[in-house]
């Protein structure tokens, strides 16, 4: 009888510890699952304290002093730290882009405003840079660090929009209906939907070229996966997440075949 009340009392006990260990564990996962989508989003705090280092510290009509203020305030955020690109990607960006001297450019994530300014300071007097970005706190700031940056309204738009419809809206927006560009550095899980969307309105030709970053994270599997089996892109090269593709058809494909 008391070794049955024991096993009994054990088994209470078990069931005690490893309910709730197993409940914080599945929390645990379900956070750190949706923590890489969540970093995109900076509270407004933080991004105000970046616009306000920015304009007190940065040489106005500077680019290259703007990017340079991004980076020293990175060094004591994280958050801002985690939107900027590393120093190898920045040459990467800069190499690649030359190569393929594009004259329209669309950002689809433009956050705080980092790549847009790098894009726009590649891209010749008469190209220009449609800013995607869905948060409206962040679009706002962003195009104020353009500004700051020296580039004129004629120069770049900001579309204040999802990435998705803003790519509906482009071919209200640009000469032709076609991008030499593309960034995208939204969210990864939705690289492979604005990819075909961009496909289906047509807005891409033979020579487009695509920038993806943060490829690494298990969220562009699927976006991935797609380009590898698909004879309409190619990967060009790679730097720490950041990959380069070019469209090499210019055919728009149904997705429901």
């Amino acid at each position: 009888m008391i070794p049955a009340l024991m096993a009994s009392s054990s088994l209470v006990l078990l069931t005690g510890l490893i309910v709730p260990f197993c409940t914080g564990m599945v929390w645990i996962l379900y956070k750190y699952r949706f923590w890489k989508m969540d970093t995109l989003v900076v509270d407004v705090k933080t991004q105000q304290a970046l616009r306000r280092y920015v304009l007190f510290e940065s040489v106005h009509g500077k680019p290259d002093s703007v990017l340079l203020t991004f980076k020293e305030y990175a060094k004591q955020d994280r958050q801002i730290k985690g939107l900027l690109f590393t120093a190898e990607q920045d040459i990467f960006l800069a190499d690649v882009v030359k190569k393929y001297n594009p004259l329209t450019a669309v950002a689809l994530g433009t956050q705080c405003g980092y790549s847009a300014i790098q894009l726009l300071t590649l891209l010749p007097c008469n190209g220009k840079l449609y800013a995607v970005e869905h948060d409206e706190n962040m679009a706002e700031s962003a195009e104020e660090m353009i500004l700051v940056s020296g580039f004129k309204n004629q120069q770049f738009s900001m579309l204040f929009q999802h990435p998705i419809d803003a790519i509906h809206a482009l071919s209200n927006h640009i000469n032709e209906n076609k991008v030499d560009l593309v960034l995208m550095d939204h969210q990864p899980d939705q690289y492979l939907q604005a990819l075909q969307v961009l496909e289906e309105v047509g807005v891409l030709h033979q020579g487009t070229l695509i920038l993806a970053n943060n490829i690494e994270q298990s969220a562009a599997k699927e976006f991935m996966d797609h380009l590898q089996s698909h004879l309409y892109f190619e990967i060009i090269s790679s730097c720490q997440g950041l990959i380069a593709i070019q469209c090499t058809k210019t055919r728009v494909f149904n997705y429901n075949d």
